[in-house]
């Protein structure tokens, strides 16, 4: 199994705050099926990497081909991407934006920006000035 699908099942699973026996539950398989994914003994058949892409918010191509441990804890470029990193949420609900997106978007502290949400295909922010 390529190394790619197995290190990002355990990083998606782990950033989600899952344990084996959680993810196993909502996705109706063994807890030792989950591990044996993530340790690359065996693959995740496409009916499974369908519910796990759906569980995580992610297409199937960026779970099985694209390495996210990468994507995560590489530096912004001038190139658009994706996957900026993962923000982690204070107790107070507050999130920190990484000083490079701060950079590469403009943002000042104590500035403005809108968030847009929607059940099935998540949120985003977006940089205002009229509110």
């Amino acid at each position: 199994m390529d190394i790619c699908i197995a290190e990002n099942l355990n990083l998606l699973r782990q950033r989600n705050g899952y344990t084996l026996e959680s993810l196993a539950e909502i996705i109706s398989v063994s807890r030792q099926t989950v591990a044996k994914w993530e340790s690359g003994d065996s693959s995740p058949d496409i009916a499974n990497c369908v519910k796990l892409a759906n569980l995580y918010k992610i297409s199937l191509d960026e779970l099985v081909n694209r390495p996210l441990r990468e994507a995560i804890n590489s530096n912004f470029s001038d190139k658009e991407e994706l996957v900026c990193g993962v923000l982690d949420i204070s107790e107070t609900g507050s999130i920190q934006l990484p000083d490079a997106l701060m950079k590469m978007f403009d943002l000042q502290y104590g500035g403005k920006l809108l968030l847009l949400a929607d059940k099935r295909q998540g949120m985003a922010l977006v940089k205002c000035s009229q509110f």
